[in-house]
């Protein structure tokens, strides 16, 4: 990592040939280190001093013994805090862009029982401090020091994931990313179609992801979700088991096991979009009937199998209700609201792939509505019939 400024001590130079990955902000000096939360989780930090400069090019002594770091409380292996150990506490400081604090530090070298001195170099400052944060996590997970190589020290700080997005970097995504990173999104029902979509979803940088989902997790969702399943999986609430398995991926993940209506909207007034992905027409009213008397865009899926002699067939849909579209949907009775016994979206057939394709369609729609993909002739309402493998669009025009 190359910078106009130096440091006449070598200090820059040694922390490049410790193979340290760091970057220079706005005047502060940002490093990523690695630790452990409470949860005794493998996380990715960073720690940032503002430069001491002593002349327009050259970088001094470091100005005091502080230090700010960016992420959850580091703790040891025991789940404990190290605060008792580095000093200081909570803090919510600019560092540079839209990255901030979250803790100020105040440790200085021990050089006897009860004796402390100053730093004597940038180097020294910034590899005590690493030494320590990180000591924990390199001794539960010997390889800590080499998994975050590729740090984006711009967009990578602002990301909700535990790990660097290389992904998004490497194929220079950044831009288009910001359509959709300050967008909170629930989830309703995480079913079949409502598990893929959370999978989908969870590897875009939208800020957060609220589930909503009041069922327990069974035997028959094994076979129709993303990922395996262990046996101590069953009986838990949806809403819980997927916010622990999202959670130690990405931030943001919480959940409300409850079932959304007018009476139980739970946090649905704070999201910016919803995915509406249940599969009984009377709770679907219920959601429609919140949704829109709240003004909230949202897409809701359906999948309708039918087996009569030999093989599947049927349709999977996704459609977009938002302030353009809500009229025409509610005009055509798009959504099937009422339970019906030839209705062919109650036969409750789910496959796998079938579900996986339907959320795929409503995440790709979401992402067309906010500018991630290519438009030229929107369309709100998209069916896919199986047995022709063609999509229909009804568009607004």
């Amino acid at each position: 990592m190359s910078s106009p400024l130096v440091a006449p001590d070598g200090s820059l130079a040694r922390l490049e040939a410790k193979a340290r990955r760091f970057a220079i902000r706005a005047n502060y000096l940002v490093m990523t280190v690695p630790y452990l939360n409470g949860r005794g989780e493998l996380r990715r930090g960073f720690i940032a001093d503002p430069l001491n400069l002593t002349s327009e090019t050259e970088i001094g002594l470091p100005a005091n013994h502080q230090m700010y770091f960016l992420g959850e409380d580091p703790c040891g292996l025991d789940g404990q805090s190290l605060l008792n150990i580095l000093g200081g506490g909570e803090n919510r400081t600019l560092i540079f862009d839209d990255n901030f604090s979250s803790y100020y530090y105040s440790h200085k070298i021990a050089t006897a029982p009860g004796q402390m001195r100053a730093y004597e170099s940038l180097f020294e400052k910034f590899d005590q401090y690493y030494q320590v944060i990180s000591g924990p996590a390199v001794y539960k997970f010997p390889k800590a020091d080499q998994l975050f190589l590729d740090v984006d020290f711009g967009a990578d700080m602002q990301s909700p994931f535990y790990f660097p997005d290389t992904h998004s970097s490497h194929a220079e995504l950044h831009e288009l990313n910001r359509g959709i990173s300050d967008l909170t999104i629930g989830i309703v029902g995480l079913g079949g179609t409502g598990s893929y979509v959370l999978d989908f979803l969870s590897k875009s940088p939208v800020k957060a992801l609220t589930l909503f989902d009041d069922d327990e997790y069974v035997v028959k969702n094994s076979f129709r979700s993303p990922g395996t399943t262990r046996f101590e999986d069953f009986k838990k609430n949806k809403v819980d088991l997927y916010v622990e398995r999202y959670s130690s991926f990405r931030m943001g993940v919480t959940g409300q096991a409850i079932r959304v209506s007018q009476d139980t909207p739970g946090t649905i007034p704070d999201c910016d979009f919803v995915f509406l992905c249940v599969d009984k027409g009377e709770s679907r009213a219920k959601v429609v009937e919140l949704l829109n008397g709240l003004g909230k865009p949202f897409i809701d899926v359906g999948m309708g199998l039918t087996r009569t002699d030999g093989p599947l067939n049927g349709r999977v849909r996704a459609t977009l209700v938002d302030d353009e579209t809500r009229s025409a949907v509610l005009a055509k009775s798009v959504l099937p609201v009422v339970d019906d016994a030839d209705n062919e979206y109650q036969t409750n057939i789910q496959i796998a792939e079938l579900n996986a394709l339907n959320a795929a369609l409503a995440v790709i729609l979401f992402k067309k509505r906010f500018g991630y993909y290519s438009d030229t002739d929107p369309g709100y309402n998209l069916l896919m019939n199986l047995d022709r493998m063609k999509i229909f669009r009804e568009t607004l025009a």
